[in-house]
């Protein structure tokens, strides 16, 4: 079998694309032996995608059930050779290395690149070598897009946030007194590589004995298939405590939560899927009954507060008109969504990110394998996005990623 190298190369190896920047590269094509060829066709396509099946039982029969949704955002494509370029209907390429150049421009409005198990926003490139009566080659490329999440277009994000809850434990006919939780956050608004410093009260009230408190960073996803909604919870980082003896108290004061390197919140742009981030204190009974969760919501953006970002040294470039016009925005999400109005309502895109770095997403890489990929398909097998992340603090020891969608 004559030995071939088919690659779809990025020009500086740029891995990160912004909306509304173009892509410029080459596919290059290697053969050995005289091939023959019938055409070789680019295309670039973007898409969002979810789907998972459960399990049904009706009576003893036990069936699977599948729920699946999906939003396409562009599709080109890019005709490099074909009847048209070469005047037959089958070119024979000869031994030697083929080069064809690009140039695609990303469309504004779309989301920021996502790999979980049951859920994707993708951007591929896909290149097909159709050969007569033969199998075709092919190759894809994945690049990561990010559409910034400027956490000073959302208003009240520097304010103080706090939440108290109580649950009261039954036994049988008897109720105990209540465990009660006071959470207070400083401000709502962060960025990814921060620390989350929190103040959290545990009084239990009851004569039960709690087994311990825990303090986590969650990221909660939402998946909109057409006929039901999945809720998967990633449980980031945490602190635990340990027991809390009936009539006695806990606190954490100022301890902190480090951000790993995710996904924005809201996901915007994106119908499909909802990315929601929480710190929640947990407090455990002993024995029977369901723990006391108490969650507090916080923006994780790309762009950090400005006044955050001046106490490292950072200042932001101050924004411009937009650069899309605002005719051309889609209309709001749906509004199970609930991401902030005036997030939609704001198409001014930095001229350019203040000094960070880009680093591989926490949620790990995932298999890109996709129907009709066979042994004759080069490029990516798994592939990670990467997000913003700023080298502010270390992650404490303690902090460490345990639970994750797989």
């Amino acid at each position: 079998m004559p030995k071939r190298n088919l690659q779809i190369l990025i020009d500086n190896q740029k891995t990160v694309y912004f909306p509304g920047d173009t892509i410029t590269g080459r596919v290059q094509f290697d053969v050995d032996k005289p091939l023959k060829v019938r055409s070789i066709v680019l295309k670039f396509v973007g898409w969002a995608n979810v789907h998972w099946s459960e399990r049904r039982k009706s009576g003893n029969r036990s069936y699977s059930v599948a729920y699946h949704n999906r939003e396409d955002y562009f599709n080109f494509n890019n005709i490099l050779l074909s009847k048209d370029t070469s005047g037959s209907d089958e070119t024979v390429l000869s031994p030697n290395s083929y080069t064809y150049p690009f140039s695609v421009t990303l469309p504004y409005n779309i989301p920021s690149s996502y790999e979980a198990y049951i859920g994707q926003v993708r951007y591929i490139f896909s290149v097909n070598v159709d050969r007569p009566w033969a199998f075709n080659i092919n190759a894809k490329h994945l690049i990561t897009v990010m559409d910034p999440l400027d956490l000073n277009t959302i208003p009240n994000l520097e304010s103080r946030a706090e939440k108290t809850d109580q649950k009261v434990l039954c036994c049988w006919c008897c109720a105990s007194d209540p465990i009660c939780v006071h959470v207070r956050l400083e401000r709502q608004g962060y960025v990814p590589g921060e620390e989350i410093p929190f103040w959290a009260e545990i009084n239990n009230q009851s004569n039960r004995t709690m087994s311990c408190t825990q303090a986590r960073f969650l990221m909660s996803v939402s998946y909109h298939a057409t006929a039901k909604t999945r809720i998967v919870q990633n449980h980031l980082t945490q602190i635990k405590h340990g027991e809390i003896e009936g009539g006695g108290t806990d606190a954490y004061v100022n301890e902190k939560l480090h951000i790993p390197v995710v996904p924005p919140s809201f996901l915007k742009n994106c119908r499909i899927i909802d990315i929601r981030y929480y710190v929640v204190i947990i407090v455990d009974p002993s024995g029977l009954g369901f723990g006391l969760h108490v969650p507090v919501e916080v923006v994780i953006g790309s762009i950090p507060l400005r006044s955050v970002a001046q106490q490292h040294g950072l200042a932001l470039p101050h924004r411009q008109a937009p650069i899309a016009p605002i005719a051309n925005l889609p209309p709001p999400p749906p509004p199970y969504l609930g991401a902030p109005a005036g997030l939609y309502n704001d198409t001014a895109y930095p001229p350019a990110l203040p000094q960070t770095t880009f680093a591989q997403s926490a949620l790990g890489a995932h298999s890109t394998a996709e129907a009709g990929d066979t042994e004759h398909t080069y490029g990516n097998t798994n592939f990670a996005p990467v997000y913003t992340y700023y080298n502010w603090s270390n992650p404490r020891n303690n902090n460490t990623q345990f639970e994750i969608e797989g």
